[in-house]
Parts: C-alpha cells; structure tokens; sequence
C-alpha cells in the first residue's frame, strides 16, 4: 500500500513539472489538475506493474514470485 501511495506522488510530481517545462513548448495550455490526475494513474500502473517485471527475474519468497 505504501510503494503505491510513493509512486502516485512522485508519479504526480514528475507530470508536473514535464507539463509546467513542456507545455509551454508545443503551445498548450497548463492545467495543473488534469497534470495530476495523469501523475496519479501512471504511478499507480507503475507500483503495479514493476513488482510483477522483478518478480519473474528474480526468484524470492515474495508474494509476486509464486
């Protein structure tokens, strides 16, 4: 629950400043609240996903290894 909730943030964090760098430089407009939203799901698709990738490269004893 707390790896989810980290990347959400950071996940937020970096949509937020590519799209305060990038805007800018394709002519968009900055919306800060669709920034976020964007941040929160490829944060949560990263906490779910990247446990998985590891977990088929690396025999352990986690619950995504089985």
């Amino acid at each position: 629950m707390g790896r989810s909730i980290v990347c959400m943030v950071w996940g937020m964090v970096f949509t937020f400043i590519i799209g305060f760098i990038g805007g800018p430089l394709v002519q968009h407009t900055y919306q800060p609240a669709h920034l976020l939203l964007v941040g929160a799901i490829f944060g949560l698709l990263f906490a779910l996903i990247i446990p998985t990738i590891t977990a088929k490269s690396v025999k352990d004893d986690s619950e995504y290894s089985k």
